[in-house]
Order: structure tokens, then C-alpha cells, then sequence
């Protein structure tokens, strides 16, 4: 467990790194000042009106995202087994935040930016630009299958405790309780696809994107991305999706597309864990697969 933290925080302190002492210098730099003028923008994401108030912004959930992964050391190392009544509670601060999260990235972008223009949130020109989701989510399980099969996820279960599996797929494989396994729903596949989306694509890839260009800021929001979920073997794959979600957002112009590939990936995986505790017989077979498929 101790050396799934340090490779986690080294993943922070990348992303950290990159920002705070690449990304937003280089940009006060070479175009702060009088007679410099940004770059201009390049792909299908706008970037006018994201600019310095947003390395405030950014800086606030960088600390919050950091926050929660020192609070999951602090549990790690004392854990306390939940009862169902904290669970409930659990989730609905989960929600809660969630919708904050949402809320604050509004408040900083409101009164600087179109959101309806700048996210693509114009639902009779974009519809199209989601249908291909799910072939996304099956290239991604894909991926996820190849890196089990060519032993990956067991080389890292060596260097964590316990099986490597996330704690959100553990409480849907075990938990008997349907309000907490509908809360788990509504967290996984409504809150999740949203709140992240607006979050790691709609402001941190396009304020990255604005300072530094697009490469580095797919780069970088599909790390912090995958460090935020804050599980080793998670790791890698959480990353590649997150890029993947990044590019989908470029290519298409519009979030609905990352958000709709996020949904669908979680929503297959709340489906097959649903199958599984509903057909035990399946477990020993499919389980080690399954069970490192995350959900958000």
C-alpha cells in the first residue's frame, strides 16, 4: 500500500510539476505583457476567455484533488469498516460534491466565457457526435485485457495490499443494500460522467490548452486524470482514457462526446457487476477481469 501511495503522489507531483512550474511560466513569459499576444486557437475546443483567473481555479481543485489523496492515506493506514448508514451518507456527500464541482467550474467561467458555445452543449448539432461511444468503451476493455492477459495487472497486485481492486467495484460486488447500490448508480453514472467531464476536460484540458497547446494538455489532464482515482493498477488505464476522453473532446468540438464515452464505460461496468452478483457462478472466471475495471 505504501509504494501504491508514492507512485500516485509521484504521478501528483508530475502533474503538479508541469503546471506550476512549466505551464503557467512559460506562459507569463512569452505572452504576458504589453505587445504579446496568445497564440491563437488551434482545434475544435475553444479557448477564448479561459486565461489567468483560471491557474487560480485550477490551483483550488489541484488542492482539493490533493486533499482527498492525502485523506485516502490517512484511511488507508487506520481503516474503519463502514456501516451501511455511513455508506448512504457517504455517497450522498459524493453527490454533493460532485454537483459543487460542477457549480465552481460555472462560477469561474460564467461571467468570461459562452459555456453552451465553449463546451459544444448544442444538443441538435452534436447528438451524432456521441453515437460512437461505445465502440470507444469496447477498444478501451480491449486494452484493459491485453495489459491482464500479458500479466500486467498481476506484476502490480505484487506491490499492493489486498487485489488490487478499486474500492467502489468491491462495494458494488458486495454491498446487499439497494440504496446504496442505487446511490452507487447515480454516482458512478450520472455524477461521475458529468462532474468530470466538466472538470478534467470542459476547464482543466482547455485552460491547459490555452497556455501550453494541445499536446501537453492531453497529456496532462489524462495523468491527473488517472492519479485522481487514486488505485496502482488503475493507474495506467485511467490515463490512456482520460487522453482518449481529451481527444474525443478535440475531435468532436462538443462534451457530450467524452461525457457519453464516460457514462458508457461506467454504466457497463455497474452492468456487469450487477450480472456477476446475480450469478455467482460467473465470478471465478470473470472476476479478476471485471474487478479491475473502474468506475469513475
Amino acid at each position: 500500500m505504501d509504494l501504491e501511495f508514492k507512485v500516485i503522489g509521484m504521478a501528483y507531483a508530475i502533474c503538479a510539476g508541469i503546471l506550476f512550474l512549466g505551464v503557467v511560466p512559460y506562459y507569463a513569459v512569452k505572452y504576458l505583457g504589453p505587445g504579446k499576444v496568445p497564440p491563437p486557437s488551434r482545434g475544435r475546443v475553444p479557448v477564448s476567455g479561459f486565461g489567468l483567473p483560471d491557474i487560480v481555479g485550477v490551483s483550488l481543485l489541484f488542492g482539493f484533488y490533493t486533499g482527498l489523496f492525502q485523506l485516502s492515506r490517512l484511511e488507508a493506514a487506520d481503516p474503519e469498516p463502514a456501516g451501511a448508514d455511513g455508506l448512504v451518507v457517504g455517497l450522498i456527500v459524493s453527490i454533493l460534491i460532485q454537483v459543487l464541482q460542477i457549480v465552481f467550474v460555472l462560477m469561474m467561467l460564467v461571467r468570461r466565457v459562452n459555456l453552451v458555445e465553449a463546451f459544444g452543449l448544442r444538443w441538435r448539432a452534436t447528438w451524432w457526435k456521441v453515437i460512437y461511444a461505445p465502440a470507444v468503451v469496447l477498444v478501451m476493455w480491449a486494452f484493459m485485457a491485453v495489459l491482464d492477459r500479458a500479466g500486467y495487472n498481476a506484476w502490480l497486485s505484487q506491490f499492493v495490499e489486498g487485489d488490487g481492486i478499486q474500492e467502489s467495484v468491491k462495494l458494488l460486488q458486495e454491498t446487499t443494500d439497494p440504496t446504496v447500490f442505487i446511490l452507487m448508480g447515480v454516482v458512478a453514472c450520472i455524477g461521475a460522467p458529468l462532474a468530470e467531464e466538466v472538470v478534467f476536460r470542459g476547464y482543466i484540458y482547455t485552460m491547459v490548452k490555452r497556455m501550453a497547446g494541445l499536446p501537453l494538455a492531453v497529456i496532462l489532464s489524462g495523468l491527473l486524470f488517472g492519479a485522481v482515482h487514486m488505485n496502482l493498477v488503475a493507474l495506467l488505464p485511467l490515463t490512456v482514457l482520460g487522453i482518449i476522453l481529451a481527444l474525443s473532446y478535440e475531435y468532436t468540438g462538443s462534451l457530450w462526446a467524452p461525457i457519453a464515452i464516460h457514462f458508457c464505460f461506467n454504466a457497463l461496468t455497474v452492468a456487469v457487476q450487477t450480472l456477476l452478483k446475480f450469478n455467482p457462478e460467473w465470478i471465478e472466471e470473470l472476476e479478476k477481469n471485471a474487478g479491475f475495471i473502474p468506475l469513475w
